[in-house]
């Protein structure tokens, strides 16, 4: 078993300065990868301008460009060929290929690599932290890929497995097969807060306050077709048929998912969206899982172009294509930018979109705008598959970027909590404060606990509207510094029935027959049964305590 922090030897490039060959062909992929240089204005540096117009120019003629293999600096930009045909065009217009990216297995005779996670260690590695840490940690199976692999996960909570009335928080890693150092950067969270809880403080604070919960390998399938046979394949191994094969796993979510940004409908492209929204198993256990544990904030790392990129992916950067709760997640993405600058002197930036061009069916959007969680992409790194050695150096940058988010999540935060009769219920939450129209679903409470948490900017004042089809919607302000606050919101039915105080057993009397009922749920305390605790809640506060005692007697006796 490889260690989690292992230091490798270096490698020789994977890709190298070449031009003219013939397309390699892949299994399901008939297609080269290559950098090439935009063609040039006499002395005139690249600008924005010129990259964006060259990439619209690349993709209308079903050319597909990634967006982080864009250096603007030399003008230089990856594009995936099919056919001479594709590459005779680009030397036409003008472009140069300066470098040829050549696929082999990661894990051959050519290689020197292997020290990168696959399938089977990640599944090892889990089973032996939960081994070490059985008290801090649950290991389950969310789904299982086409070719039948577990996609595994593990939760790391001072009770794990119980439901708990907590902030979640989740990552993830490899979406994409090719980008192999990301499961080690979500393996280290993993290691940090196992090895650590009960040794440092802040790091016990999270365990036993906040459910988190990683996927190192979304795409077991992908990564194991990596080490096996092809190094820059990064898709599912989903087989439609022929030489379909492979579904682009962060373009299937349903946020719009279809044509028109950053995806593609043909299937042998590297973003081939697949013939629906979350048509692949891999999504689908992902989206599960979201509804299992309402994440508050979920990170999804990728590889490479040190950089983070926050909902919307498909937004073309101006303020009615943002997201609603634009200004609080703006300033936690320069602030996890900046935590991980500060750490070596390496910059991540942070974007929205990234401005080489956005993506839909992307999982952070998903997770916005269907499921009201903060989330993040962020690529690490400058290339898919970085030399081992420097692993460790990208793992240390990217914790400091992590462990801000959880001292994020303690400070400013709305707790909003609905009820009615004293008991949980499911309502929509709306923060007034903001609009919601660009497709967001509404924010619900869920059971058992009825809460919904909203991250707020800090030192402010905003009104939450709770409501519930047959109940009184309510408006309530709430001011919030840099610390949580919770609001508890008892809806009032429309049409209430009526309600007799102190009638415990509700057989319209207060007398005698009502003392044990009230005395067992007085001496119960939080264990009480709330919808027993309303019929004797003089003093409206969804408890039975001392307050009561005496209105009850009084009742009685009366």
């Amino acid at each position: 078993m490889k260690p989690l922090l292992a230091t490798g030897l270096l490698v020789a490039l994977h890709a190298v300065v070449v031009a003219g060959n013939e397309p390699v062909v892949a299994d399901g992929q008939n297609s080269e990868m290559v950098r090439v240089r935009i063609p040039q204005r006499a002395g005139a540096a690249p600008t924005l301008a010129d990259m964006r117009q060259w990439r619209d120019w690349l993709m209308q003629r079903g050319i597909v460009v990634d967006r982080c293999g864009m250096d603007q600096q030399a003008g230089e930009l990856i594009v995936e060929l099919e056919g001479q045909g594709q590459r005779q065009a680009l030397t036409d217009a003008g472009f140069t290929v300066v470098e040829q990216f050549e696929p082999h297995p990661l894990d051959g005779p050519l290689r020197v690599q292997s020290q990168y996670y696959d399938p089977g260690e990640i599944a090892a590695l889990l089973d032996s932290v939960n081994a070490a840490y059985p008290e801090i940690t649950l290991v389950f199976t969310i789904g299982t890929t086409p070719e039948g692999r577990p996609i595994r996960a593990i939760e790391i909570s001072n009770q794990p497995g119980v439901t708990e009335d907590e902030p979640a928080i989740q990552f993830n890693g490899q979406h994409h097969a090719r980008e192999v150092i990301t499961s080690h950067v979500v393996m280290d969270v993993i290691s940090q807060l196992t090895e650590n809880y009960g040794v440092d403080s802040e790091i016990t604070d999270w365990v036993n306050n906040y459910k988190t919960v990683c996927v190192p390998m979304v795409n077991p399938d992908g990564v194991q077709h990596v080490f096996n046979v092809y190094n820059l394949w990064r898709k599912n191994r989903k087989n439609y048929g022929g030489s379909c094969i492979g579904v682009d796993l962060n373009r299937n979510y349903p946020y719009l998912w279809g044509p028109g940004c950053g995806s593609s409908g043909t299937c042998t492209t590297d973003i081939y969206r697949g013939p629906s929204s979350i048509s692949e198993l891999e999504s689908q256990a992902m989206m599960a899982l979201a509804d299992s544990y309402h994440f508050v904030m979920a990170t999804s790392y990728h590889s490479y172009g040190n950089f983070i990129d926050y909902p919307y992916a498909c937004s073309d950067g101006s303020a009615s294509g943002q997201m609603p709760e634009h200004p609080v997640i703006h300033e936690m993405m320069i602030a996890m930018a900046g935590a991980i600058s500060s750490v070596d002197g390496v910059t991540y930036t942070a974007y929205t979109p990234v401005p080489y061009g956005g993506v839909n069916g992307d999982d952070t959007s998903w997770y916005y705008a269907h499921r009201g969680t903060y989330a993040f992409i962020v690529e690490v790194g400058s290339s898919f598959e970085p030399a081992f050695s420097t692993v460790p150096g990208h793992i240390t940058r990217n914790r400091a970027g992590w462990k801000y988010l959880y001292q994020r999540l303690g400070q400013a935060r709305i707790d909003v909590y609905a009820a009615s009769g004293c008991v949980p219920i499911e309502a929509e939450i709306t923060l007034k404060n903001y609009v919601y129209d660009t497709g967001e679903w509404p924010r619900t409470t869920f059971l058992p606990y009825g809460r919904w948490t909203y991250v707020v900017p800090a030192n402010g004042t905003y009104t939450v509207r709770v409501s519930k089809p047959g109940y009184v919607t309510q408006d309530v302000p709430v001011a919030v510094g840099n610390s949580p606050v919770s609001l508890h919101i008892e809806l009032q039915p429309a049409n209430p029935p009526p309600l007799m105080l102190g009638d415990m057993n509700l057989d319209g009397l207060v007398d005698g027959l009502d003392v044990q009922m009230f005395s067992d749920e007085l001496v119960a305390g939080t264990t009480a049964d709330p919808a027993v605790v309303v019929r004797g809640d003089f003093v409206p506060d969804c408890a039975l305590d001392d307050q009561d005692v005496p209105l009850f007697v009084e009742t009685l006796l009366n």
